[in-house]
């Protein structure tokens, strides 16, 4: 949207904090030439946000830290970022928690916990990956809000799994085994779905990614990838991660490397029909919504039943009885079925003509 669209439409709802933000977007500049790129990793948990940090860890020009919002402890790749010795360190979990917005300060520097050296000397940007839950345990939602994803100098890359019943069995698998990276999960490892339980995660996730991570300037601050892309090495080394360097303003000509300690834990062409035990109550539940698991499903059945009933090709007409060949035929009937009771079909109260049968 044009700098002129935006000012007509903040002119119209000036006391909109997203419209206002837009207008503002315009009379930004992204950085300095000395100032690092500063980026955030939205996503959610078991999909694939191991396997792309590990990628932009091993980029030279990118600092990139790991959870450094989660409830338990202050998660990067770098040790010394947040202990200036051994045992002595500049920031815990609680004056993180305390003092969020100056340990953001501190993140965007990109350097050691001494302020001196800096972690990558020639990085030209620095992030960390988040979920939604890093900042609701600690109720710091409106510090993220305010200084993580509506700062005009934040850049978003949102990774997003399309398989929404793949994360919450993962999720599962994950929360059984403690096994979150480096080992695949135990073949005979089975789960058992609860169908509300199920949905109340698709409406979290469906409203985390459509609703809490959507920036006020979403198509100018945001990088959208999905699992399914990041998996295809070959297309997402050619295609999709060049456009990625380029967003973060850093080298395209650089090696993709991964970490050797990402692998894929669920066994290859995995059919989750074996690993849930309750399948077919959670298909019969799921079947015909927009979950893309089912909706594949659905999509397999349907060219089953079309091959079936389709004519035998050649002749152009019915198979004749005694042939090998059965045809099916599908039948549909709509009969109209008046659903009000009785009582409601009795005639009106100001009609004339009952009224005069009435005093006969």
């Amino acid at each position: 949207m044009t700098g002129v669209a935006d000012l007509y439409l903040y002119l119209k709802k000036p006391y909109s904090k997203d419209r206002r933000k837009r207008l503002l977007a315009h009379f930004y500049h992204n950085h300095h030439a000395d100032e690092q790129t500063r980026f955030v990793v939205l996503s959610w948990k078991r999909t694939g946000s191991n396997l792309l940090c590990g990628m932009l860890h091993l980029h030279p020009d990118i600092t990139m830290h790991n959870e450094l919002f989660n409830p338990i402890d202050i998660f990067t790749y770098h040790p010394s970022f947040k202990c200036v010795e051994k045992n002595k360190p500049l920031w815990t979990v609680m004056t993180r928690d305390l003092f969020p917005v100056d340990f953001l300060h501190f993140v965007w520097t990109g350097m050691h916990a001494d302020m001196v050296t800096p972690i990558k000397p020639n990085s030209k940007a620095v992030g960390f990956k988040s979920f939604p839950g890093h900042w609701m345990d600690v109720r710091n939602e409106q510090i993220w809000q305010d200084h993580v994803l509506e700062d005009l100098r934040v850049k978003k890359i949102i990774l997003r799994r399309e398989d929404e019943l793949a994360v919450f069995v993962s999720m599962k698998r994950a929360d059984q085994t403690g096994l979150y990276m480096t080992r695949s999960y135990p073949e005979e490892l089975k789960l058992h779905i609860p169908p509300a339980e199920f949905q109340r995660f698709i409406n979290n996730y469906r409203n985390t990614f459509r609703n809490k991570y959507r920036s006020p300037i979403e198509k100018r601050d945001t990088f959208h990838i999905t699992y399914e892309q990041l998996i295809d090495e070959i297309d997402f080394e050619d295609n999709i991660a060049p456009k990625l360097w380029d967003f973060l303003g850093v080298r395209n000509d650089v090696p993709l490397r991964r970490l050797k300690e990402t692998v894929k834990q669920a066994n290859n062409g995995e059919d989750l029909s074996g690993v849930i035990l309750n399948y077919d109550e959670l298909e019969f539940c799921f079947r015909h919504s927009d979950v893309l698991h089912f909706q594949k499903r659905r999509d397999v059945d349907s060219n089953k039943e079309r091959k079936e009933l389709s004519l035998p090709t050649g002749s152009g007409s019915l198979p004749e009885k005694g042939d090998d060949q059965t045809y099916l035929e599908s039948w549909s009937l709509l009969v109209p079925i008046c659903s009000r009771p009785k009582m409601s079909q009795a005639p009106k109260p100001h009609d004339v003509a009952s009224t005069k049968e009435q005093f006969n």
